[in-house]
């Protein structure tokens, strides 16, 4: 609704009065005595003086540069949300039918009865958060507190009148939905779904073993199960490799909310991906037995890279280094100090310096002889001079002050690898170390990861960076102290996962050997059902040169022998394929594609494992439910009564409708029907003068 309108200059007012003066005098000299309008009527001929006037004025005025100001008073009505749990954790229950049919007929029935009144938002969450999403029970994990953070982000500002939250309140990602909603200032109200009610089941919650050993190893597989309300029964755990039995136990149930758990120790005796089945026998009356078992998929290698820790002294960095990079069971380290050393590089891939030693022994030049790559690490006990002479990526000109305290600054366009989002996100959360103070002077093909960090400023210095000559590797990190970073993220987020990720990648471009195939694929070996299955390509010509131009297919087959062809997409001087998402199964591939008369092909193995984290979990949690409720001013029903809603919306009077402001300015030259009344102004005159013989 519009409530006022004002016209407003830069200019002082008397200058507007001069606009229609300097309209009223250009009339009145153009009009007084013309003898040639003598003959038409006295109030034509004053008409033709009030449009030049008009005409003249509003010209002049509009040269003062005007603006229009204009205020309106806008009522958005609150908006009611509805956001749908779509996990298939709802499924699981006899119930299932009642959840796919009256219940969202109950549903839209509410929402109907709203949208009388109110704004009515829609979403479903899941794996993802989706508006106006499909709802079919079918996504397979929980994130509820994502959903809040959607919700804030997209409504932000808005006028939300409550959010009503249809669950199980079971989540499996995320944080707990209670922490996650500080900032909520609306009502929650919640339609508690499921069932609460424990029944007899047997759930396989947990297979763990490392996706990684070696040839001939013995490796572990941690087995966690839960039997609930099956006192008195028994259970068989069967694992099977190739159709084979290879581990059975069986179990007493003596309580009837027992674990059970067991550590399987396997010989890995076949190179590729192995594919074991770990489960539990079912019991009579169970409420599932899909959640009874899993697939464990472990990449059989047949060599390890090695890892040479070469330190000036004990440091906790050594040992935040060496737990980092075992995490990957493909690297083996050892830790030695220089005046221990034997100086034997052979059996190593990568070695790690520690500080630089004012010295510079025989062995240490054995490092630049056989080309072995390096990750330079300097802090307090180095000795620059010495370190600048031995290798020519990167001179450190030290000066009086020893160090300074740094926090990494990520650099845009790094193209050794790619961290992921949540490693980006904690990398600014790192603490500082301490860093050679001075000039740092990389070569010109320096590929800079982080910047050091003074305070709030973010230097050109270089803090992590990479070089690449031929065959030759290195990095460099200035600075000693990791070790706070690896510690500072687990007290953050109880996992080392930022820190471990930067490490291992660092070490995997450094120890790995040059591939020299011309034609090659990138993909991971194994991915969840709910995964996208990204295939990179890469061919070179004999220069070793990227090139794209010709096509590439891509064959993928699964168990049964079914062919499905895919070509890839050319991009950038490289290809891409999105091969979308595939059932659950054993798949082999094969790239291939003809260059320059020549033919290359590139297979390999492909498992699409299951996502079962919804069926470990069968019990409705509603006391989540109504904790949220309860935190939030709303209240939690249950699909019965989930009706009651509406009248407890439209009696709580915190939710009412919201009156917002709103000042449009806009100059007065822009709009367009201003211009067409001068337009008509002068030619109205123009012709009547012209047609009386006044031109």
């Amino acid at each position: 609704m519009l409530t006022a309108i004002n016209i407003t200059t830069d200019y002082p007012i008397w200058m507007i009065l001069l606009c229609f003066l300097l309209g009223a005098v250009y009339a009145g000299v153009l009009y007084y005595k013309e003898s040639k309008l003598d003959v038409i009527a006295k109030w034509l001929k004053n008409s033709l003086l009030a449009f030049r006037f008009l005409a003249v004025s509003i010209i002049a005025f509009l040269l003062l540069s005007p603006f229009i100001k204009t205020i309106f008073n806008k009522t958005e009505k609150p908006i009611i949300i509805f956001a749908q749990d779509n996990s298939n954790s709802l499924f699981i229950h006899q119930d299932s039918a009642f959840y796919a049919n009256n219940y969202l007929k109950k549903l839209n029935s509410l929402k109907e009865k709203l949208e009388k009144d109110y704004e009515v938002k829609s979403f479903t969450f899941g794996e993802k958060v989706k508006e106006e999403g499909v709802i079919d029970f079918s996504e397979k994990t929980t994130n509820i507190a994502e959903l809040f953070e959607a919700v804030e982000t997209k409504f932000y500002n808005r006028n939300i009148g409550a959010l009503i939250l249809s669950s199980d309140g079971v989540y499996n990602e995320g944080f707990n939905p209670v922490y996650s909603t500080e900032n909520t200032n609306y009502p929650i109200y919640t339609i508690a779904l499921g069932d609460t009610t424990i029944q007899p089941d047997i759930v396989l919650k947990e297979a763990i073993a490392n996706k990684i050993t070696f040839l001939n190893n013995k490796f572990p597989i941690e087995i966690l199960g839960l039997a609930q309300s099956c006192k008195g029964e028994k259970t068989t755990l069967t694992v099977t490799h190739k159709n084979k039995v290879v581990f059975t136990k069986t179990y007493d149930i003596t309580k009837n909310n027992q674990l059970i758990e067991e550590t399987i120790i396997l010989e890995a005796k076949e190179k590729g991906v192995q594919h074991y089945t770990i489960s539990f026998s079912a019991l009579a009356n169970e409420v599932s037995t899909k959640n009874n078992s899993k697939d464990v998929y472990i990449d059989v290698l047949d060599g390890r890279q090695h890892i040479l820790l070469l330190a000036h002294a004990p440091h906790p960095d050594l040992k935040a280094l060496k737990t980092s990079i075992e995490t990957n069971e493909n690297y083996e380290v050892s830790t030695t100090y220089f005046d221990d050393f034997d100086g034997n590089f052979e059996p190593y891939n990568l070695v790690v310096l520690h500080q630089f030693p004012t010295y510079s022994p025989v062995w240490l030049r054995k490092i630049n002889e056989i080309n072995l790559s390096v990750l330079y690490i300097l802090g307090n006990q180095s000795n620059t001079n010495a370190f600048n002479q031995f290798q020519t990526h990167i001179k450190v000109l030290q000066s009086n002050q020893r160090s300074n305290t740094t926090t990494p600054a990520l650099t845009e366009n790094f193209p050794l690898f790619n961290l992921s989002e949540a490693t980006l996100k904690q990398v600014p959360n790192f603490p500082p170390i301490e860093s050679i103070f001075g000039t740092y002077l990389p070569q010109e093909k320096a590929y800079v990861l982080f910047n050091q960090k003074i305070g709030n400023v973010a230097t050109e210095q270089p803090l992590m960076v990479f070089f690449q000559e031929g065959k030759n590797k290195a990095a460099f990190i200035s600075g000693e102290g990791l070790w706070r970073w690896r510690l500072n993220e687990f007290a953050k987020n109880n996992n080392h996962q930022a820190f471990d990720e930067i490490i291992n990648k660092t070490v995997q471009f450094l120890s790995v050997k040059d591939n020299k195939d011309k034609f090659r694929v990138i993909v991971d070996n194994q991915f969840n059902e709910n995964q996208e299955i990204i295939f990179n390509a890469e061919l070179y010509n004999n220069s070793y040169e990227l090139v794209n131009t010709p096509e590439v297919k891509l064959e993928l087959k699964n168990e049964a022998g079914v062919d499905y062809q895919f070509v890839f997409n050319k991009t950038g001087n490289a290809y891409v394929l999105n091969a979308g998402i595939l059932p659950v199964g054993s798949y082999s591939y094969l790239a291939s594609t003809t260059f320059s008369g020549e033919q290359y092909a590139v297979k390999g193995p492909l498992q699409i494992n299951p996502l079962l984290v919804e069926l470990n979990n069968t019990v409705a949690n509603h006391q989540l439910l109504q904790n949220v409720a309860n935190k939030y001013n709303g209240k939690m029903v249950l699909p019965p009564t989930m009706n009651e809603l509406e009248q407890l919306i439209k009696e709580n009077t915190a939710i009412s409708s919201v009156i917002y402001e709103e000042t449009d300015i806009k100059e007065i030259i822009h709009i367009k029907w201003i211009f067409f009344l001068i337009l008509a102004l002068i030619s109205t005159e123009w012709f009547i003068r012209k047609r009386n013989g006044a031109y």
